[in-house]
């Protein structure tokens, strides 16, 4: 330690900053936070779907594993993808991989969204998260844009569900490659997923 004579407040740095008082400054080693007033925490907040239904990210470790799909009722595409979702949701909740609809905007009008599922036969929750907190986590960019996590929550694919779409109002008349559904059956078999990220076609988020 050596004196420093001029200084008369303490001060704290992160990272080997330095402790100061009015008679000595003393070297800090291995310090890393610095708590005033700030503080940053992994997510964890909980969000709501329109239901009513409490959805925690850190929930996802009780499945075997989980599907997250940005999704905005207003896109084409994703309307198009409603009766996809909705079959695999059935298919895969038997076998302990969960789905989510995740909707990073505010809460929709009632009336819309009750149009909505009436016209496209869709009841699956759908899941606000209105300051795009998931979205900021798993960098989403695509509605509809998928996400397979394991129970660790590490993200084994994310992208295009398949190949339907190739442009916006570009469609083949039946899927030739299925992105998503290689990649839960490679987990289910475990084998490394190969194709880990193809770019999804949709509405920009």
């Amino acid at each position: 330690m050596r004196p420093i004579q001029s200084l008369k407040y303490c001060w704290q740095v992160a990272h080997y900053g330095y402790y100061a008082n009015n008679i000595h400054l003393c070297r800090a080693i291995n310090l890393t936070l610095v708590l005033l007033c700030f503080s940053f925490t992994v997510f964890s907040q909980k969000l709501y779907t329109d239901k009513g239904q409490v959805f925690d990210f850190k929930s996802l470790k009780q499945n075997k594993a989980s599907i997250i799909v940005f999704f905005d009722p207003e896109c084409p595409i994703c309307q198009k993808y409603t009766k996809n979702l909705t079959e695999m949701e059935k298919k895969y909740n038997k076998e302990g991989i969960e789905l989510y609809v995740i909707y990073p905007f505010k809460v929709l009008e009632a009336k819309s969204l009750s149009e909505f599922r009436e016209e496209y036969k869709f009841d699956l929750p759908i899941i606000y998260d209105p300051n795009r907190k998931l979205l900021k986590k798993l960098k989403a960019n695509y509605s509809p844009e998928v996400f397979l996590l394991d129970n660790k929550r590490k993200t084994l694919y994310h992208g295009a569900i398949d190949n339907w779409f190739y442009g916006l109002g570009r469609n083949r008349a039946v899927p030739t490659e299925f992105y998503l559904l290689d990649a839960i059956n490679a987990f289910k078999n475990n084998q490394t997923v190969k194709v880990k990220y193809v770019e999804p076609v949709g509405c920009m988020l």
